[in-house]
């Protein structure tokens, strides 16, 4: 496969020399490709001919264990052999009808089974977007549309998209807002980050003086919500897990406040924690999901799910490459396989051997400050020492250094001081003992 692919390369670009290094080729994509995540010091260039499962190569042939899916994008890991089979099967289908112009078989099937298995009774319609951050979009029009109101809660931290109305939800990190205007009146709160509670409590005694601090904030800023938008692990931020008495509270405040949840699911969803949706774990019912990454099989693929009707007449909301044939197959095919292999269980348990491993990892090493995550959506946070749990960047950048290019631990990272392990649904314990060594020892390299 890698000569044929270094054959069409050589088709498409016929004075193309191949045997650059990775160096050589990372000074190549700086000259032409536009800043987006990458981190180019940390990471080598990722060959694209070659993958399995967990595992990914560079352009020398490491090889690599990857614990990060793409960013929860590759739930089945690469070449799964049931989705290539399935891919194979479909391969001569129509790919280029825009579903949101024509009704199509697949796409009301994929609407189906989306309802089916997101949480509440109630009335259901999906709208099939290309991305997540789209996905938030197509949830806040749907409010505006259905309410008249325009003003929404949001969270500090969270992450919900870097364009329009999502990125005024968003406050991660300030490189995403920094001089861009604000798209949406957003009353914000704190997450409950449990670990640097804001209020100096304790997550098991605590009075959730962050909800009430939401409350206050409302009070001074305006009753008239139209959603409250709230990612069930706060993903970008740090991968920090909202106690059930928070979503609790949050439930009732927006019942108070006669207004929609959103749960963002982009990164959460579809399995990842061990239930079909994050949000299940606080045990409420939100009224919109929003969901991408997992849901295409590794295509552009997204979904809002939400009250019937989303939208309150037609031409509202549209876009031209949502749920087309193909991938809304591939998108069954996926949801498929992640029931008939059971990978939610897997998903539970191999989350809690890999947060087992982690804490071990932390008993032994002073940088390490807090353990924390819900099925296969963990993270390790990195302070300057225990004694002051200053957060510390640069020991996490030294730690994910090493592990990526010593260890040849393909991670992440997450927050200001965090390193998040999101595997394939379908990873093996082995291969979870074989990351937790090589994380271990990137660890140990970091003093």
């Amino acid at each position: 496969m890698k000569r044929d692919a270094e054959e069409l390369l050589k088709e498409l670009c016929p004075d193309l020399n191949i045997t650059k290094s990775s160096k050589e080729w990372v000074q190549r994509a700086e000259q032409v490709v536009a800043k987006t995540t990458q981190s180019r010091d940390i990471y080598p260039v990722v060959d694209h001919t070659q993958g399995e499962g967990p595992w990914i190569y560079d352009l020398k042939g490491n090889q690599y264990l990857d614990m990060t899916a793409g960013v929860a994008v590759r739930a089945l890991g690469f070449r799964n052999p049931v989705v290539k089979d399935f891919e194979q099967r479909i391969n001569g289908y129509l790919r280029e009808v825009p579903g949101h112009d024509f009704d199509l078989i697949p796409q009301t099937l994929l609407a189906e089974r989306l309802v089916g298995i997101t949480p509440g009774d109630h009335e259901k319609e999906v709208f099939f977007t290309t991305s997540g951050g789209r996905a938030v979009e197509s949830a806040v029009k749907s409010v505006m549309d259905n309410s008249h109101k325009f003003r929404f809660i949001a969270f500090r931290p969270a992450f919900h998209g870097r364009t329009g109305y999502a990125l005024a939800l968003t406050a991660s990190k300030h490189a995403h807002k920094d001089f861009y205007p604000q798209g949406l009146d957003v009353i914000r709160g704190p997450y409950p980050y449990c670990f640097r509670c804001p209020f100096g409590q304790e997550e098991k005694s605590c009075s959730l003086e962050c909800v009430q601090y939401l409350r206050d904030s409302i009070e001074f800023g305006g009753t008239d919500i139209a959603a409250i938008v709230v990612e069930p692990i706060c993903g970008e931020g740090g991968i920090i897990p909202a106690p059930v008495k928070w979503f609790k509270e949050i439930r009732k405040l927006a019942d108070e406040l006669e207004t929609r949840i959103i749960s963002d699911e982009v990164q959460a969803g579809l399995g990842r924690t061990g239930k079909w949706w994050g949000i299940e774990h606080g045990d409420i019912i939100p009224d919109y999901i929003c969901t991408a990454k997992a849901l295409g099989g590794g295509f552009p693929f997204g979904a809002t799910i939400g009250p019937k009707p989303l939208f309150t007449d037609f031409s509202r909301h549209s876009e031209t490459f949502g749920a087309e044939p193909y991938v809304s197959l591939l998108s069954l095919s996926v949801i498929r396989t992640i029931e008939q292999d059971e990978l939610l269980d897997n998903a539970t348990k191999r989350g809690r051997q890999i947060l087992k491993g982690l804490r071990e990892i932390q008993e032994s090493s002073n940088i390490v400050a807090d353990v924390r995550g819900r099925g296969l959506m963990c993270a390790i946070e990195f302070v300057t020492d225990k004694k002051t749990n200053t957060i510390d960047s640069q020991k996490r950048d030294a730690v994910l250094n090493n592990a990526v290019n010593k260890q040849r631990l393909w991670i992440l990272g997450a927050g200001r001081n965090c390193i998040r392990f999101l595997p394939p649904l379908n990873i093996t314990s082995d291969q979870i003992d074989i990351a937790l060594e090589r994380f271990g020892k990137a660890v140990k390299s970091v003093k």
